[in-house]
């Protein structure tokens, strides 16, 4: 064989391998919902990839350690926006609502450079055809559309039939994330830390034991906890 062609052939696999390596070490939510840092972290190590696998110009060495580099600052800077929000904010960015309460938020939409067009076309991708109908809307930051139609709209659930549910919907309202208060959302729907805080007492739960918390869409606090205690569980990651 070719020693070019071989050496091309060693350089593709070797590529391929690290990809699929630095990949599984980034996670799946890498493949289904790709935010900034993933969308730069894939675009480089794929032109990299590409100098490894078939330009043999250029110094073999170079390239595998540019390879490893830019995968090493993808997993830090995944394992980072995992474990300190603000980071997780600022690496991947947060939703913004575009539909409040039924009216839209022309300025949220501008400095997204969405337009009304780019809007009906999202809506009409989720089978809506008409605005009115549309209670929330919020682009997340995978840049995909969430939609909340209006409460009239909905699939009748047991709670409707049986007359528990006469509530207004509501936006959710994440209270506490990752075990971290968030508190301009506190204060923004004029709750307090102290009222957290028995609403978390009345769980018969203390502070430190809250892994989320949200106000969901009736009203209504759900609260998940940090051990969940649960013995054989249907799905866990990890090697057998």
């Amino acid at each position: 064989m070719d020693s070019e062609l071989l050496q091309v052939l060693i350089r593709a696999i070797t590529a391929y391998l690290i990809l699929l390596f630095v990949n599984t070490m980034l996670g799946k939510q890498t493949l289904s919902q790709m935010s900034n840092h993933d969308f730069i972290t894939a675009v480089m190590m794929g032109a990299i990839s590409a100098n490894l696998a078939f330009d043999t110009e250029i110094n073999y060495i170079y390239t595998l350690t540019a390879l490893l580099v830019v995968g090493m600052i993808g997993y830090l800077t995944a394992t980072l926006s995992l474990r300190i929000r603000n980071i997780r904010k600022w690496v991947s960015g947060s939703p913004t609502v575009f539909v409040e309460g039924g009216k839209i938020l022309e300025e949220n939409m501008r400095k997204q450079k969405y337009n009304m067009d780019s809007f009906n076309q999202a809506l009409r991708e989720k089978s809506i055809f008409d605005i009115e109908q549309v209670d929330y809307a919020v682009l997340e930051p995978d840049g995909h559309l969430s939609v909340l139609v209006k409460e009239h709209l909905l699939p009748v659930t047991k709670g409707d039939l049986f007359g528990k549910s006469s509530e207004k919907n509501r936006f959710p309202v994440e209270l506490i994330i990752d075990g971290e208060v968030i508190e301009n959302n506190l204060k923004e729907n004029k709750l307090t830390e102290e009222w957290l805080l028995k609403q978390i007492h009345d769980h018969n739960l203390s502070r430190s034991e809250v892994f989320y918390a949200v106000l969901g869409t009736k009203g209504q606090l759900y609260i998940d906890v940090k051990n969940d205690h649960i013995i054989s569980p249907v799905d866990k990651e990890g090697n057998e």
